[in-house]
């Protein structure tokens, strides 16, 4: 007689529960440490220029140095602390490790750049008794998001004295704002309700008042008495001239504070998540790291939002001038078969925001493989649009090594795309730095309402990215 083989009824599934229900009432008190300090980093922070000085500053108390030029540097002792800025606009931090370069660095990659509305070089003009602004919008916005809110204006110049001028406005407590108007509700049947969603409002609508009232030192029956009140008061109050303004640096970005979302205050609402959520988790973890096994470092570049191009984006050769430094710091070599081993061997996370699933949107969504608020760090095997165009696939042999390390470390995570194939997807700095030969893996937080002027992301999701960017950073 042929014994029946004994059915397994507990046949074991897979699928990501809420990343809440992991935490201890010790690491609760973590979660609100880090969480805390990102709110402080976020409010602050606005800017690419503003966010590589507050790192700066940060990097500087905490003991990082600046490391020499190649050819200058020598070997230096584990757990040195090292730091490279370039061009004022990408920073790295690094920690010399117990191994040399030639295994290898562990690299967290994340962007300083968030999408915003650009002030044109020649902005201002006057215009029914109104002084206004002409912007260049960039990234990837939604137009019609960005009217009759409150704007702030960060301005960097420097005059032809030399004289630097950084400044701004509309973020202090009694400080003017600024804004971009829209037509009333009343009259916008035929100039706006037919037009397409991304038509609603175009680039050259999106024009930002600055001021009203007529200068009184201008003849009456003159033209631009309005224009001529603003510029005075820029020079009065922050000594610029017209002229200085076309050399100058100029940005709008939502004048709004950050704040926690929701009964159970779950959620942190704030502009530019995207993707200095992933800029502060780096630097945090990073900031708890002592002595790593591998030289531990975090880049932060800019240009994302618009192909990641320029000398301080993904595709210059920034990444391969910071393992270059690096592999000089930690062996005192800078061949280019020391640097290119080092170059092979290291492994990077890419540290970026996704779209995470929304309730409103879901057909846009495919539920099993997308990214959920609070369900842990996102991991996200490829990316790319379409038939996977544009796209990193990680190698396998790679994931392994993060499975086991995400397991050992307790930390939940969960696997999605960015919405459904023929939907969504993209993707730039993962990419780009796996062209240098070098296993790099998207390592999300998922992020609603993403390239708004009010993100949202889950504290829990922020918590754990930190726990997992060190323990790469230290352990793997």
């Amino acid at each position: 007689m042929v014994q029946k083989k004994k059915v397994n009824d507990d046949v074991k599934s897979f699928k990501p529960s809420s990343a809440w229900d992991s935490i201890t009432a010790k690491e609760q008190k973590i979660l609100e440490k880090r969480c805390t300090d990102y709110l402080n980093f976020i409010a602050e922070c606005k800017t690419e220029r503003a966010t590589v000085e507050y790192v700066k500053t940060k990097a500087e108390k905490a003991g990082f140095k600046m490391l020499p030029d190649l050819g200058k540097g020598k070997k230096l002792k584990p757990g040195t602390k090292v730091m490279f800025i370039n061009n004022n606009r990408a920073i790295c931090l690094g920690i010399i490790g117990k191994k040399p370069a030639n295994e290898g660095i562990r690299l967290v990659a994340a962007h300083l750049d968030v999408p915003k509305v650009d002030i044109k070089t020649m902005p201002l003009y006057e215009k029914d008794n109104l002084a206004l602004f002409k912007t260049h919008y960039y990234g990837g916005i939604k137009k019609f998001q960005w009217v009759t809110i409150p704007l702030s204006l960060h301005i960097f110049a420097i005059d032809k004295s030399g004289k630097t001028h950084s400044f701004v406005i509309g973020e202090k407590e009694g400080d003017p704002v600024f804004t971009i108007s829209d037509i009333a509700i009343h009259l916008a049947q035929k100039i706006q309700m037919k037009r397409l969603t991304n038509e609603a409002v175009t680039g050259e609508e999106l024009n930002i008042v600055v001021g009203s009232k007529p200068d009184p030192k201008t003849e009456t029956n003159q033209q631009n008495r309005v224009k001529n009140m603003v510029l005075r008061e820029l020079e009065k109050q922050f000594g610029l001239t017209e002229k200085d303004l076309a050399w100058a640096e100029m940005h709008a970005v939502p004048a709004m504070k950050p704040a926690e979302v929701g009964f159970d205050r779950g959620l942190i609402g704030a502009y530019g998540h995207d993707d200095r959520s992933c800029v502060h988790a780096a630097f945090a973890a990073i900031s708890e790291i002592d002595i790593p096994e591998h030289t531990a470092a975090i880049l932060l570049l800019d240009k994302e939002e618009v192909g990641s191009a320029g000398p301080n984006g993904a595709q210059s050769g920034l990444v391969v001038d910071l393992i270059a430094m690096l592999t000089e710091a930690t062996s005192g070599e800078n061949s280019l078969a020391a640097v290119r081993n080092a170059t092979r061997n290291t492994l990077v996370f890419s540290a970026d925001t996704s779209a995470s699933i929304d309730p409103n949107y879901e057909a846009a969504y495919d539920p099993l493989n997308s990214g959920y608020l609070g369900k842990g760090v996102w991991i996200s095997k490829f990316s790319g649009k379409g038939g996977k165009s544009g796209s990193l696939e990680v190698d396998i042999e790679f994931l392994a090594k993060i499975r086991k390390m995400l397991e050992e470390e307790k930390i939940p995570y969960q696997f999605g795309e960015m919405g459904k194939v023929d939907e969504g997807g993209g993707g730039t700095v993962a990419r780009l730095i796996a062209n240098n030969n070098i296993q790099v893996v998207d390592m999300a937080i998922p992020t609603m309402s993403l390239h708004s002027p009010f993100e949202l992301i889950s504290k829990a999701d922020y918590h754990y990215s930190v726990s997992a960017y060190k323990a790469f950073m230290s352990k793997m």
